[in-house]
């Protein structure tokens, strides 16, 4: 019988709110039928349509933005069933067809809405999404053999759980993920964030992101290899500092001094809740498409978050 490891670190009291814990959830449950936006239904198209060349847009965003979220759990086709019924019930004045629905949902801008709080916290992790339906013993079977995944990195805030951007490749085709982590501060940075930490794990031990992260003075929780040594040929000054911290200290204390155990919440736990939510699989066929809709589900997630919170 396994002797059950003693938890390091000082035993943690955790302060919850437990009504309100239980009514977000509630609360993102009602974004699906919410169709408060419908109000404006006209006004929208008239701003729209302000200054566009060709035939004008007839649906407004508002409403394919909500069948963007609808169609992570079912088809095209039962999308059309749902806004016809909306219709019915007197919700909404007119339903879209198949074409225009597929057409305008991956025409969608996916950028997320930050937060006007400008002081923010960074983590960068990268996950796996899969490109087809099938299952494992179809694919063994039946497949090409060259099953590949998308793959998506993901920036948010460990202390907030907002997501900040979204990166989406076909696998072998990615960048990096420090160089996605770098991308993802840069633009953040531009956009006036000022960026009060990052965390990272050991993927993330490189020279080029710790000279990133001196230049712009973030201080970091990244996890040192086991095998790093100090360059005494010099190499990044900010790297050779935080190897001597880590040997120093150990990893239970340099975790438990550095916070890292945080980096969890803001990407592993948005990543978790996601694929939960809707699952890991893409239904469409074509690349193009495909990275739309591994984006669009992390999209969507953020969109309902925030409508709960708001």
């Amino acid at each position: 019988m396994n002797k059950t490891k003693k938890r390091w670190g000082k035993k943690k009291k955790y302060k919850k709110d437990w009504h309100e814990y239980n009514e977000e959830p509630i609360r993102r449950g009602t974004f699906y039928l919410d169709f408060e936006w419908a109000r404006s239904w006209k006004r929208e198209l008239m701003k729209m349509n302000e200054g566009k060349v060709g035939p004008p847009f007839l649906f407004p965003n508002s409403l394919i933005e909500l069948q963007a979220v609808w169609l992570e759990f079912t088809d095209l086709r039962g999308v059309i069933g749902i806004t016809r019924k909306v219709v019915e019930i007197g919700k909404i004045p007119y339903y879209n067809c198949f074409s225009t629905v597929c057409r305008r949902v991956n025409m969608l801008n996916l950028k997320l809405n930050l937060l006007k709080d400008k002081d923010i916290y960074c983590s960068t992790d990268l996950t796996g999404v899969k490109m087809n339906m099938s299952g494992e013993y179809f694919e063994k079977m039946y497949g090409d053999g060259d099953k590949k995944f998308i793959k998506v990195t993901l920036t948010g805030n460990p202390y907030t759980k907002d997501l900040y951007e979204v990166d989406v490749a076909i696998e072998g085709e990615e960048l990096s993920e420090p160089d996605v982590a770098m991308t993802h501060m840069t633009e953040l940075d531009a956009m006036g964030y000022n960026i009060l930490g990052f965390w990272g794990d050991g993927k993330y031990d490189v020279h080029e992101l710790f000279d990133f992260l001196d230049h712009y003075n973030i201080p970091s929780a990244i996890k040192i290899r086991k095998d790093a040594v100090i360059d005494q040929g010099g190499g990044s000054v900010r790297r050779n500092i935080e190897v001597a911290r880590f040997k120093y200290l150990g990893y239970e204390k340099w975790a438990e001094r550095t916070s890292y155990g945080m980096r969890w919440t803001g990407t592993e736990g948005i990543i978790s809740a996601v694929k939960r939510k809707f699952g890991e699989r893409i239904r469409a066929k074509k690349e193009e498409n495909m990275l739309r809709a591994a984006k669009r589900k992390f999209w969507a997630y953020e969109k309902i978050r925030q409508y709960a919170k708001a």
